[in-house]
């Protein structure tokens, strides 16, 4: 863990899967100076970690789901409903498609207070 000042970063478990080893892979969650926090899952499946993640209380969470080299969609519903963030957004699906982004498989993922952000959109995080 470190802090930027603005930002705090933390690195969590990623990995648990035959694409990418737990002792070399991270993900993480930032904690912003005005109290909000992101978790970018990085590339993963399941991790024990998650479990403990709701205590963190993360406004938006970002899930892998290429169900190729990392967790699918449902496995990555399960991990949102674990972790519980406020925000559920779907990310990263090059094993499915060439496109590092397809909104019809990001309407796909069924995680509770699904977000879908669209290529190229911003969102602002309050």
């Amino acid at each position: 863990m470190f802090d930027l000042g603005y930002v705090q970063v933390e690195a969590v478990e990623a990995g648990y899967n035959d694409m990418h080893d737990v002792k070399e892979c991270v993900g993480y969650v930032l904690t912003f100076s005005n109290g909000k926090s992101v978790y970018v899952s990085g590339d993963t499946s399941t991790t024990r970690q998650m479990s403990e993640m709701a205590q963190m209380q993360i406004d938006y969470a970002f899930y892998c789901c290429d169900g190729v080299f990392n967790m699918g969609l449902d496995e990555a519903a399960l991990c949102a409903q674990m972790v519980g963030a406020k925000h559920n957004i779907p990310y990263h699906m090059t094993g499915r498609t060439l496109k590092t982004y397809d909104r019809e498989i990001a309407e796909q993922f069924s995680a509770p207070n699904r977000l879908i952000v669209d290529s190229g959109e911003k969102i602002e995080i309050v």
